[in-house]
């Protein structure tokens, strides 16, 4: 138990580890500062991508369709979420005069919503292939409207 402890307090103490650690510290205030900081939003929309990549593999192994160049679209979608996701964090903290202008509060809300249902009808897209009469059409119905139109009140 002693020397547990013993190599747990040089560790902790060791100057190399407690500078990485700072530097990594400074580096992500910075990054959430300037980039993105919404990281647990940001899980929920990995477990979904996650979902629809694995919804299409199944579909395409399904309907014998698998290829390579399907996932290239996986790192295209994760480019494209990614900047989208940094643009509307800039939009809605840049400064005036040192204050947050707010004009773009409401961006966020859209842009995640409309990430989240965009994977959402394509989730039930790969099951209605799978099996079309074991999905809702209502449900993709109303999730399309809204990815089309962006209004909230044609999700309900």
């Amino acid at each position: 138990m002693k020397h547990t402890l013993n190599a747990l307090l040089a560790t902790i103490s060791d100057k190399s580890l407690l500078s990485f650690s700072a530097a990594l510290a400074g580096l992500k205030a910075v990054f959430d500062t300037y980039f993105f900081d919404d990281w647990f939003f940001l899980i929920f929309l990995l477990v979904i991508i996650g979902v629809d990549t694995v919804s299409g593999t199944y579909k395409a192994w399904k309907k014998k369709t698998l290829e390579s160049r399907a996932y290239a679209r996986l790192f295209e979608k994760l480019l494209t979420y990614g900047s989208l996701l940094v643009m509307a964090h800039v939009l809605m903290n840049f400064p005036i005069k040192g204050k947050p202008s707010g004009l773009f509060d409401w961006l966020d809300n859209v842009l995640y919503c409309l990430m989240m249902v965009r994977e959402a009808i394509s989730i039930l897209e790969n099951f209605a292939e799978i099996n079309p009469k074991g999905i809702s059409t209502k449900i993709l119905a109303r999730l399309k409207n809204f990815d089309e139109s962006g209004k909230f009140k044609d999700l309900v």
